[in-house]
């Protein structure tokens, strides 16, 4: 991932940003494993009573709907699968990460949470509709797309600001005022930190990808997922402040890409009732956060 010079300088240097907690780093490694167990996955969480309860706390949420009490990790892992458990973990992880940074009084933090799980929840949605399964993956793509706006927020702050007043004053798109200033955009930033913490491929692709799809050469539908899934979480309601409104619906690339490759799923695709439907889903997304948040 190639940065300017003195984005990657700078990022290398955040010693709040310079690492990924230890327990995400433990799943990731295992999980990196052929031969990773359940018993493995499950040592790991249990060694950190704060995560295991929030582990436990989602289980038990109407998120999942699971009849019945998962009262411990094996059973989560049973029921969830054990690359979910791990997905959500360092998504709990990095949020109890992210949480702790100073305040800003421009960057509403809230509604970029929301918007964030919000993309992650239609991204879910999205995969059951389509029969696609990405084992989770689409939940933490989800979750970190726009990772990156969190990390100019947090350390270019007063930059970020004025470039998001001059988009929204020259109804620009942000990712045109970003280059202009930074020499990169927010999603190459979110995608070098997450390759600097060695997250899976796909992962990383969908962070630096999520704005631009067809330039892609690997994991499309995974990244086409997230893209739509943000744009219809944005037509919703549950845009962030400086996203600028892009093309509509039937000229997506992804839209068209989904529709190409699973044209039996989306025959009788109704756009309007999956938004009225998505109020559960935005229902379930302010559910997660506060049953992970501190």
């Amino acid at each position: 991932m190639n940065l300017p010079r003195s984005i990657a300088q700078k990022l290398d240097s955040i010693d709040t940003i310079a690492t990924l907690p230890n327990i995400a780093t433990e799943i990731l490694e295992i999980m990196r494993k052929e031969t990773s167990s359940m018993r493995e996955i499950a040592r790991v969480i249990e060694q950190d009573p704060s995560i295991t309860a929030k582990i436990l706390k989602v289980a038990n949420s109407p998120l999942w709907g699971y009849s019945g009490r998962v009262e411990n990790i094996q059973r989560a892992l049973v029921l969830m699968g054990l690359k979910q458990v791990s997905n959500i973990v360092i998504a709990i992880s990095l949020y109890s990460t992210f949480a702790k940074l100073k305040p800003n009084p421009f960057f509403d933090r809230k509604k970029f949470w929301l918007h964030s799980v919000g993309t992650a929840q239609i991204a879910r949605k999205l995969s059951k509709q389509l029969k696609v399964n990405f084992y989770g993956e689409e939940f933490v793509a989800g979750l970190l797309h726009d990772l990156g706006k969190m990390l100019l927020d947090q350390f270019w702050g007063e930059e970020f600001k004025k470039l998001i007043e001059q988009a929204r004053a020259e109804s620009n798109r942000i990712l045109v005022k970003e280059r202009q200033e930074f020499g990169c955009t927010h999603a190459e930033i979110g995608a070098y930190l997450l390759q600097k913490w060695n997250f899976p491929k796909p992962i990383v692709n969908v962070v630096h990808f999520h704005h631009t799809p067809s330039r892609a050469n690997a994991d499309q539908e995974l990244i086409g997922l997230i893209s739509l899934s943000e744009m219809l979480c944005e037509l919703w309601g549950v845009g962030f402040d400086e996203d600028i409104k892009s093309t509509s619906l039937s000229n997506n690339w992804s839209w068209k890409l989904f529709k190409s490759r699973f044209p039996e799923q989306l025959r009788n695709f109704d756009v309007e009732r999956f938004l009225f439907e998505m109020e559960k889903e935005m229902e379930n997304a302010q559910l997660f956060i506060e049953l992970v948040k501190d």
